[in-house]
């Protein structure tokens, strides 16, 4: 009777350990352009790691890199209104920026994410929060950002900065 019992408990914990499918997580929510809610659920971690790869290459300042990373149709829209089309324009605003201001990113964060855009099209995106020392006529200064980029097949496809200047507290 207790080898029937062993053999039966063995069988319900191996049975009950297996992996069932599980429902995405849902973590949040977009809307559409009808005004539609739509489930946003965790995203692989490639996309997380996509951006760290991309984020390591513009403080390196690999610009073969950045660019390898870059989708063929590529843009970005900067925290202070500015738009950069394709890898070629890319490539032309950071080597600029890079040589005024030498911005140096640090990730704070990063969260993958899988959800529809305004348009209806559902991709993996990555929302990360970053540190940024620029230099701005010779002195340094520590700006915030959150980075929400679109990531498909292992490439950046664009991406919208949002940042934060605080204020020096004593």
């Amino acid at each position: 009777m207790k080898k029937l019992n062993l053999i039966l408990l063995s069988s319900l914990f191996i049975a009950f350990s297996c992996d069932a499918p599980q429902e995405p997580q849902v973590i949040g929510y977009s809307v559409n352009q009808d005004g539609v809610q739509t489930p946003v659920i965790a995203g692989p971690e490639s996309t997380s790691e996509v951006w760290s790869t991309y984020i390591d290459a513009h403080n390196e300042r690999d610009m073969e890199g950045i660019s390898n990373l870059n989708s063929d149709e590529f843009s970005a829209y900067g925290p202070a209104g500015e738009y950069v089309d394709g890898n070629d324009a890319h490539r032309e605003f950071l080597t600029q920026w890079f040589e005024t201001n030498n911005p140096k990113w640090n990730i704070l964060w990063s969260i993958s994410n899988t959800g529809e855009s305004s348009n209806g099209d559902v991709g993996d995106y990555v929302t990360a929060g970053h540190q940024v020392t620029l230099n701005v006529d010779g002195e340094d200064i520590t700006v915030y950002q959150v980075i929400d980029a679109l990531i498909i097949d292992g490439k950046v496809q664009m991406f919208n900065v949002y940042q934060q200047e605080r204020a020096q507290v004593e």
